[in-house]
């Protein structure tokens, strides 16, 4: 019995020490972009596509990458930076994605780079379309498909890194967010949700200890 009180304690103390370690991280935020708007489509992929943009600049700390792609149910999508030749940063986003893009994680970017090539794959298993959105633009500086061929114009790409502020130090605005478009709104919401949760976990453990020395 002393051993599951440890176990209980222990468990708490880790839980509590977690969500401290993830208020103090920096929620991920968008560090660049191209400023390509996506509202025009460039092209619909039916099977294998493979498309690269020049011209790109990759800010220091980026960790993802988020392209322009739409579909209901993503295929797998990989993604490289080149500078020339070398490498820079590659990365690999699993099926399953829904939406107009696709947030691909990548190897930690050490320095600002410019200019790069962007480059993605993607292989479709059925016959989902997957558009690729951006703006329209000369031949010169549009996306060229893997055959070199130029699209109509250029891929809205966004380059998502950590931000300076933690998550502890956002409280204050997600707690106001969370009050919004709700019966009851305010930013009081999200404190009485914390003491909800607190309580359920109080009253739980004081259940357990009391099963125990019943």
């Amino acid at each position: 019995m002393r051993g599951v009180k440890a176990a209980l304690a222990v468990s708490l103390g880790a839980t509590v020490v977690g969500i401290g370690l993830v208020l103090s991280e920096s929620p991920v935020t968008v560090l660049a972009s191209n400023s390509a708007s996506a509202n025009e489509v460039l092209t619909v992929y039916g099977r294998t596509a493979r498309a690269c943009q020049t011209g790109e600049r990759l800010p220091r700390g980026t960790l993802a990458i988020r392209l322009s792609l739409g579909a209901f149910t993503g295929p797998r999508v990989t993604v490289a930076a080149l500078s020339g030749a070398r490498l820079v940063t590659f990365g690999e986003r699993g099926s399953g994605w829904a939406g107009q893009t696709v947030t691909v994680p990548v190897r930690a970017v050490a320095r600002t780079v410019a200019p790069v090539r962007i480059c993605f794959a993607l292989t479709l298993a059925g016959d989902e379309p997957v558009p690729l959105y951006g703006r329209s633009t000369g031949r010169a500086t549009a996306a060229r498909s893997g055959g070199g061929a130029a699209l109509r114009g250029r891929m809205a790409i966004e380059y998502l890194g950590a931000g300076r502020a933690s998550w502890l130090a956002l409280a204050r605005s997600v707690a106001r967010r969370m009050g919004l478009g709700r019966a009851w709104s305010g930013a009081w919401v999200a404190p009485v949700v914390l003491m909800l949760i607190l309580t359920a976990t109080a009253l739980a453990s004081r259940l357990i200890l009391r099963e125990l020395d019943g």
